[in-house]
């Protein structure tokens, strides 16, 4: 009876595709929310809140997965499934961030902070003129 010679996807595999997609989404972490950060782990927590908690979450199961990586014995707990379906979300969530609406976004916010800090000084300036006496 001929033996089985399927090609069986090793672990060393397996590592080097958890690796690619952690180096993808950290590199699209940068572009897209500016989180700087040499490992995957770092870069989620300097995007912080600007990714939502669910991703975050996604995020650990890829980071989990890079870090049982190097042992052949614990690659068997790793479920590629999960990992696949972490990456498609998170690459999802940061395709649909427009950089450019964000920048003008956070630019309209500032201004408009701004203005408002102008309007309450203004009016209390007044408030305080006419309580005083002087207007």
């Amino acid at each position: 009876m001929p033996a089985d010679r399927r090609p069986i996807k090793g672990s060393m595999d397996y590592q080097a595709d958890i690796t690619a997609k952690a180096e993808e989404v950290r590199l699209a972490l940068r572009a897209k929310l500016n989180a700087r950060g040499r490992t995957l782990t770092k870069a989620v927590a300097h995007a912080g809140r600007l990714l939502p908690k669910k991703l975050a979450k996604q995020a650990a199961i890829i980071i989990k997965a890079q870090g049982l990586g190097g042992n052949p014995k614990l690659m068997r707990r790793i479920d590629m499934g999960a990992i696949d379906t972490a990456h498609s979300g998170i690459m999802t969530f940061l395709d649909a961030i427009d950089v450019q609406e964000r920048r003008k976004t956070r630019v309209l916010r500032w201004f408009g902070g701004m203005a408002f800090n102008l309007i309450l000084i203004t009016t209390s300036f007044v408030i305080w003129l006419w309580w005083s006496g002087n207007l």
